[in-house]
């Protein structure tokens, strides 16, 4: 509800376009920082306490939003929901993979992303229509309220996995060479994970931009953005039944081969109709790989070492979507609008061919025995 408010409000404190440029990247930056750290402090302590820190720093952050009075206290709140955020995502994943067994987690995860999805089609149109008809900072109250109601949803709703390989050790535990076997075992899906990342807030960052220039209407380019949302909700929701189908690897490779030819469009896409169909193109491609992505983590980590797997996984995201989302900016601003989307581009190729190479087929549930 609040991500088209923050710019405006931060505009109207008097920032400048450098402050608004700091408000995505010290978001960013917390997000990141705070991603492997979390994740670990929930495989030794328990998932439910740190997702419930999550939810109250994520509180204490929307309400700052309200009684901000200049762009740094403005900064100083988005830092601390960007840190709220990368305590959050690595340990909901690890909730849904616990409580999930190998068939059906597919689906859980695709149903996870899809309510992602939902919430924010459903809360980017209040939000507006809260600052149309109502004023720019009033859309700010809404959010700590949802955020109480998430707390007591948690606290009620949510179960810790019960078992002997969950939460149990101190901080000081888990040498690192077991640290190191975690990563290898998943960094060719963490790969595609930061060219996913990349291509998708390069997008939401820069597209409306490339699109304009080339002369599509304002209103070509909200349509641009629906039609990508709405296919990207789309493949949320049937990715399940296509693992069902074809299996986790075949089904996340055609994933990257659709964000592949996605990218490669919106490099030569000079008229509405080409960015509509690279838009439909990688909002299915990129509906298919986050779900697979965090399924195949959740598959391939060891059970007590599950956090740990997400928090990397959305570390690597982080960087992905910080580094690929700076470059696009500056090829497009040096080698012309064209070039914008040639990094990521080229980043989405190298996917596939090491995914082709280093990611496995899961056989399912026992394949941890060897490494509990």
């Amino acid at each position: 509800m609040t991500a088209p408010a923050i710019p405006l409000y931060g505009d109207e404190l008097g920032a400048t376009y450098k402050q608004l440029g700091f408000l995505m990247t010290g978001y960013s930056i917390a997000y990141a920082a705070m991603t492997v750290f979390s994740g670990r402090m929930s495989d030794q302590y328990g998932r439910k306490k740190i997702l419930l820190l999550s939810i109250i720093l994520s509180i204490l952050a929307s309400t700052g939003y309200y009684f901000a009075t200049s762009p740094m206290m403005l900064l100083a709140f988005r830092t601390l929901e960007g840190m709220s955020r990368g305590m959050l995502w690595p340990v909901a994943e690890a909730i849904v993979a616990d409580n999930t067994n190998f068939e059906g987690r597919g689906k859980a995860m695709g149903h996870f992303s899809a309510a992602y999805g939902g919430g924010v089609a459903t809360g980017t149109l209040t939000g507006g229509y809260i600052m149309e008809y109502m004023g720019l900072t009033q859309v700010f109250p809404f959010y700590p309220i949802l955020g109480i109601i998430v707390f007591g949803t948690v606290l009620l709703g949510v179960k810790e996995a019960a078992g002997e390989d969950h939460y149990h050790g101190s901080p000081g535990q888990g040498s690192m060479e077991n640290l190191y076997l975690e990563v290898k075992k998943i960094w060719p899906i963490c790969y595609v994970g930061f060219a996913y990342a990349g291509f998708l807030y390069s997008l939401w960052g820069l597209l409306s931009k490339v699109a304009d220039t080339f002369g599509v209407a304002h209103l070509g380019i909200g349509v641009i953005f629906t039609l990508f949302w709405l296919s990207r909700l789309s493949a949320f929701i049937i990715c399940g039944r296509a693992i069902d189908w074809f299996g986790r690897k075949k089904v996340f490779l055609a994933g990257i081969i659709l964000c592949s030819i996605s990218a490669g469009s919106f490099l030569i896409a000079s008229e509405f109709y080409i960015f509509l169909f690279a838009a439909l193109l990688g909002g299915v491609g990129t509906g298919i790989v986050f779900p697979l992505s965090i399924t195949l983590v959740a598959d391939f980590a060891s059970p007590k070492y599950r956090g740990f797997g997400m928090g990397f996984l959305e570390l690597v995201m982080g960087m992905g979507m910080i580094i690929q989302t700076a470059i696009s900016g500056i090829l497009g601003e040096l080698a012309g609008v064209h070039m914008t989307f040639f990094f990521t581009f080229l980043v989405m190729l190298i996917a596939l061919p090491i995914s082709i190479l280093f990611v496995k087929e899961p056989i399912g549930e026992y394949m941890h025995i060897n490494h509990s």
